[in-house]
């Protein structure tokens, strides 16, 4: 569900681009499903770029114009992959009917291949390097979101504070230190696995968080801003997304003011300044682990897009440490 071909066309190395396979590839009893649920045959599938899935993602027009759009995955591309669009699903099933969410119209799982089938939207994803006018329209909608979202609508959501961001990272770079990174963290392990420790503690909360807020997973449209890609939902602090989708300003390169722009927003002036740094840091260490791991199946990019994101966050991370 991400923007039309060609409307971002200073893409950055920061910003998520995975390798897709197109909607002919999809097997055909998911397409004749997806024809079934949209009422008319299938004549364009315009694959949409963004993320790191190794699965369709395409906008659909069909013969008498109705449209949709089609996410789907099946286990040999990527064993993890159908499992996190399982969990979208679950969540879309939960969340209510919202102006910042998607509506998606039904769903196939044949154990193996699973597709969701979503309205269309027609939208843009924000400029990267996020311009000072997205990022207005942005955080002021995912404020909203947020409120709309508190309490959660989800009450059996997983918990945010057992995600294995919290497990792995520092924690396990503080074990064995590769030779190759940065002499300021290296100096500092002990207080960063503090931090992500303190991190942990820090996002527990009441809030539905969707927890993977970044340019690719945000449409601007004519009515307003839409946040897709729900599979990573969980309850936590009602802070947390604000700060993660800052993240996503400072590695695009933005010259807005992020550590302004969270002293102010009013999802995040009241969190404890050091518990948004912990929390930032904790993401940080994970990029910084998690670069260092093999290639997975079907996701070819997505080691070199750890390993930039993570050198730009180190930076950022070590102004708010100072």
């Amino acid at each position: 569900m991400s923007s039309l071909p060609g409307t971002n066309p200073s893409a950055a190395p920061t910003r998520a681009a995975g390798v897709r396979i197109s909607y002919d590839e999809v097997p055909a009893p998911v397409r004749r499903w997806v024809e079934r649920e949209l009422g008319s045959p299938v004549v364009s599938a315009s694959t949409q770029s963004g993320g790191f899935s190794p699965g369709a993602a395409a906008r659909l027009v069909t013969a008498d114009g109705r449209r949709g759009f089609v996410k789907a995955v099946g286990g040999a591309l990527n064993p993890d992959s159908p499992g996190l669009l399982r969990r979208e699903r679950t969540t879309m099933e939960a969340v209510p009917a919202l102006p910042w969410t998607p509506r998606m119209r039904s769903a196939y799982d044949d154990g193996d291949w699973i597709a969701l089938l979503f309205d269309d939207i027609e939208g843009r994803e924000p400029a990267h390097p996020w311009t000072a006018e997205d990022t207005d329209l942005v955080f002021g909608a995912l404020a909203d979101l947020t409120a709309a979202l508190t309490p959660t609508p989800w009450p059996e959501a997983p918990d945010l504070s057992d995600a294995g961001i919290f497990r792995g990272g520092w924690a396990v770079l503080q074990e064995s230190p590769p030779a190759d990174l940065d002499p300021w963290a290296v100096a500092r392990l002990d207080l960063l696995r503090e931090y992500q420790q303190r991190a942990r503690a820090a996002v527990v909360g009441e809030s539905l968080v969707h927890w993977d807020i970044r340019a690719d997973n945000v449409l601007i449209t004519d009515a307003g801003v839409v946040f897709v890609d729900w599979a990573w939902a969980a309850r936590g602090a009602g802070w947390v997304d604000t700060a993660l989708a800052a993240l996503d300003l400072v590695i695009s390169g933005s010259s807005v003011d992020v550590d302004n722009l969270l002293s102010r927003h009013p999802c995040t002036r009241d969190a404890d300044p050091l518990d948004v740094t912990a929390l930032l840091a904790t993401v940080t260490g994970a990029l910084t682990e998690r670069s260092r791991a093999p290639v997975p199946p079907g996701l070819p990019t997505i080691r070199d897009y750890q390993r930039v994101v993570a050198d730009a966050l180190t930076a950022w991370i070590r102004r708010r440490m100072s």
